[in-house]
């Protein structure tokens, strides 16, 4: 898609994707934060955070760094995390309308920050070339869900297009950042969450993907599962992973 499609988009999504972010129960912004923070990585820096949509990450670093500018395509994400911030009484963050590829590949910031930017492996250099001395990715690599994984397995559905759920891709980029001569350094956060779930919502969910046998199936599973209670408990699992390479190691 051209900048202008993916601008749009994310125009028109950022009410609903701000909602999400409001309603999420992990604290990975907070632990990411004092990570970065124990790392000597935020304290006194500048950062700069690609694709940093509302300021989910922007706004806590922006409570120990020196300065943030959040850089997105969406204006309209954008808008969001200028409320947050004057919401939150933040004066040192800055609000940039652009592309990631329109950034010019030069140091724009001591530290480069992104959470869950569509990177190609191949433009870790480019990337990395942003920051004077310190380079972050962050990536949500394994999502489960304990009923979504037994209704897929009963009923033979194909695997879930799921952006947290990718693993391979961050492997990818400790290969790549090895070979652009920097030492990757790796932390993981895990979590562990329950949801109760009721008929109603998985039938919402699962009833127009399935065909008439797997309804069949899907029927006798719920009068099981749901026999004598209106809830069940599904058992979830995010796993976070976060890459970091220091430029004056090189």
């Amino acid at each position: 898609m051209d900048n202008q499609t993916v601008a749009d988009f994310w125009d028109d999504f950022a009410p609903d994707y701000v909602a999400a972010q409001r309603e999420s129960r992990l604290p990975i912004t907070t632990d990411l934060t004092a990570y970065l923070t124990q790392q000597n990585i935020l304290p006194h820096a500048r950062i700069l955070d690609v694709g940093g949509g509302a300021g989910r990450f922007a706004l806590p670093f922006a409570q120990v760094a020196r300065q943030v500018t959040i850089s997105d395509i969406s204006q309209q994400m954008l808008n969001f995390a200028q409320q947050a911030a004057q919401a939150a009484g933040l004066t040192n963050i800055e609000f940039q309308q652009i592309a990631w590829s329109q950034l010019a590949a030069r140091p724009q910031a001591d530290v480069v920050f992104a959470s869950m930017l569509p990177l190609a492996p191949k433009d870790l250099a480019k990337f990395s070339q942003l920051a004077r001395q310190v380079a972050v990715l962050n990536r949500a690599v394994t999502h489960t869900d304990s009923i979504s994984t037994e209704l897929q397995q009963l009923l033979d559905l194909p695997p879930v297009d799921d952006p947290t759920n990718d693993a391979a891709i961050f492997q990818k980029y400790v290969q790549t950042v090895r070979q652009l001569g920097y030492q990757p350094l790796q932390q993981t956060f895990t979590y562990h969450l329950t949801e109760q779930v009721t008929q109603e919502m998985l039938v919402a969910e699962l009833d127009d993907e399935l065909t008439l046998d797997q309804k069949k199936v899907f029927a006798a599973w719920c009068v099981k599962k749901f026999a004598d209670n209106r809830e069940i408990t599904a058992q979830q699992t995010y796993v976070f992973k976060t890459l970091l390479w220091r430029l004056e190691l090189q």
